[in-house]
């Protein structure tokens, strides 16, 4: 089962998605978060603990839609039958 070729489309969509998830995910984490937790205000901090812990599952069901395999596509399997 040969694979299709990727189109130059298909590679802007994911090179823009990962440009977007890496530029929101550093100035969440080192702009947004930062002087959140530090403030002085309980709802500030509140806040920001709230904001990093969508942040990181929000990555995790990201990281999981991107590796799990597509419906219809079978794993390689090494046996033969019998």
């Amino acid at each position: 089962m040969s694979r299709k070729p990727i189109t130059p489309f298909q590679l802007f969509k994911v090179l823009i998605s990962f440009l977007i998830y890496i530029s929101a995910s550093a100035g969440w984490l080192l702009f947004a978060a930062r002087d959140l937790i530090s403030s002085s205000s309980d709802l500030d901090v509140v806040g920001g603990f709230f904001g990093t812990a969508i942040w990181l599952i929000a990555s995790a069901c990201l990281y999981l839609h991107i590796t799990t395999p597509k419906p219809g596509q079978s794993a390689k399997t090494t046996e033969k039958d019998q």
